[in-house]
């Protein structure tokens, strides 16, 4: 069964017309180029680290078509294009692939001549009857409602870009491997005279959290925190010591707690 699994592909092109010319591998611009893989990438990895290293892809001909060739990798990227193309709802699958296919959906919205396609095959005489086609007239969204609240947070990880040519922003890698982007005030960043860059740092954050999900949204930067966790042996035996010596003439510490809270029983 496994051995089947891991034969599947990805396949996802675009296509769409500038000045009245399909798009073709001869006339693509960056940011189209950029836009497209970055959410492929996102497709793939979902919400867990994925190293993309070990993804194997082919530039196919036609519009601009990206078959990820088979691999274990990709098998719960292919698990949630299976959900999808069976139910057209992204309520089961990944929120980051929910949010990419979301994300897509409003860009055909935005664009009537902009047509997306996902199969599990890069065969031409298949890939129409086993695909997911995103254009203007397809409604591909969760079919329940999501409920998004305002919060604060911490969050840690390592600062790899800061700044911004027309809008500041702060973007961390966490543990995990995945990136965040935090919108930030100018004066904030004009202001702060230490260097962050490349380096770990706590960051107090507010945001929008969807109740269902836990999943976080329009992040903004409120501070840099002061963090600096290290355990001092030192520190630790002075204030045990210090603990034992205050405790020395109660025999039995549990008892004495409970008897302070009142649970005589």
């Amino acid at each position: 069964m496994d051995d089947i699994a891991n034969t599947k592909e990805l396949y996802f092109s675009i296509k769409d017309t500038v000045q009245e010319t399909q798009i073709n591998l001869g006339n693509l611009s960056l940011p189209l180029i950029s836009e497209f893989t970055e959410a492929v990438s996102r497709f793939i990895k979902g919400s867990t680290y994925i190293d993309l290293s070990e993804v194997r892809v082919v530039i196919e001909e036609g519009s601009l078509a990206i078959a990820v060739r088979p691999s274990p990798v990709i098998m719960p990227a292919i698990t949630d294009f299976e959900s999808i193309n069976t139910s057209g709802n992204l309520d089961e699958i990944d929120s980051n692939r929910a949010k990419v296919i979301a994300e897509l959906q409003d860009k055909a919205r935005s664009n009537p001549n902009r047509t997306y396609t996902i199969s599990d095959t890069s065969d031409r005489k298949r890939i129409d009857g086993k695909s997911i086609v995103i254009s203007n007239k397809s409604d591909y969204r969760k079919t329940l409602e999501d409920q998004w609240v305002q919060t604060e947070t911490y969050i840690y990880g390592k600062v790899f870009d800061i700044g911004g040519k027309t809008k500041s922003n702060v973007h961390l890698t966490l543990e995990n491997g995945s990136t965040v982007k935090l919108d930030a005030d100018a004066g904030l960043l004009a202001d702060d005279s230490e260097n962050r860059l490349y380096k770990e740092q706590l960051v107090r954050v507010k945001a929008e959290q969807n109740l269902r999900t836990k999943e976080y949204r329009k992040e903004t930067l409120v501070s840099f925190e002061k963090y600096a966790p290290h355990f001092d042996e030192a520190e630790y035996q002075k204030l045990s010591a210090k603990v034992k010596s205050v405790w020395a003439d109660v025999s039995d510490i549990v008892s004495w707690v409970e008897e302070a809270r009142g649970n005589y029983a």
